[in-house]
């Protein structure tokens, strides 16, 4: 049998470096290009939790939540971070993360986040968390970042974040003032008390609302801010409990993303959310059905490329 041509032997062994070089842990990545000029924003299939990636046109990069599990007892047991977090960001070339912004500290949002502590520089921390919440999970996420001596900030409404090339974001919730919803650390409590970010590129929006739910909505619209958007990352995984009419009718987006995993226990998406988000025509893509999702901006329009 004839040797094949040296050339073709280096393209093979260049080709197979490459997919090797794009599977960790199970996990396969294949390049969607990025747009010059355009905003990207990700919503990563961490299953049953949230991480979304943010990178800019000038290439700053902000990374909000990074899954994890919904227990707190283990930081972080399925190794989402390790796992489907980190290899996104090295896969698309990431070297910085210019903010990191924990939501809340449920498990399933904060428990990745220690293995991105880990493995990529962080030039600051925004934390959404209001009460105290001394969990596993949380308590490492604090001293990862007091032993990287990372700067660090608590998220509140009316903070304005710069990220260059035109992108923002504006902290809608938690409210600068008062216990707005309640001093008891239960689940709800916590989950209105997240991080809610208004990311402006042009004239296009992004809503992404962590795990708030319809008391902290309501909250936001009583406090007349502007919270039209294109994109809505549906509050606290498509549960009953968020994405109220009143909300979904104020934001009126052209596209819905929730994050959710397969066969949850917790039955997320609800179907009474999900009717909500048909009855006022919003696109809507899953990460339990879709995979990961990401809607590119120009400024003027987004596409969505689940």
């Amino acid at each position: 049998m004839q040797e094949p041509p040296k050339r073709r032997v280096h393209a093979v062994v260049f080709v197979l470096m490459l997919l090797a070089s794009a599977i960790v842990a199970g996990t396969i990545y294949f390049a969607k290009p990025h747009q010059p000029g355009a905003l990207r924003v990700t919503v990563l299939d961490v299953g049953q939790g949230d991480s979304i990636v943010v990178e800019t046109p000038n290439g700053h990069v902000m990374l909000i939540d990074g899954g994890g599990a919904n227990g707190e007892k283990t930081v972080d047991p399925g190794h989402v971070g390790e796992r489907v977090v980190v290899p996104y960001l090295r896969y698309r070339g990431i070297q910085k993360i210019d903010l990191l912004v924990l939501t809340h500290p449920h498990g399933d949002h904060v428990g990745g986040l220690i293995a991105v502590l880990q493995s990529i520089p962080v030039g600051q921390v925004m934390d959404g968390t209001i009460l105290p919440y001394p969990t596993i999970g949380y308590t490492q996420f604090l001293q990862s970042i007091r032993t990287l001596k990372i700067p660090y900030t608590h998220a509140v409404r009316g903070m304005h974040i710069d990220l260059g090339a035109g992108v923002s974001a504006d902290v809608l919730n938690p409210p600068a003032t008062g216990r707005a919803y309640g001093s008891l650390p239960d689940n709800s409590t916590v989950n209105n008390y997240s991080a809610v970010l208004r990311l402006t590129y042009g004239s296009t929006h992004f809503m992404l609302d962590g795990d708030a739910q319809d008391e902290a909505e309501q909250n936001m619209l009583n406090a007349g801010l502007n919270v039209s958007a294109d994109v809505l990352k549906t509050g606290h995984h498509g549960a009953g409990n968020a994405s109220s009419d009143p909300w979904l009718a104020a934001v009126h987006p052209q596209y819905a993303a929730i994050s959710c995993g397969r066969h949850n226990h917790f039955g997320h998406p609800h179907p009474l959310t999900l009717a909500r988000l048909a009855a006022h025509h919003i696109i809507v893509f899953r990460t339990d059905q879709n995979g990961a999702i990401t809607y590119t901006s120009d400024g003027t329009t987004v596409t969505a490329v689940p």
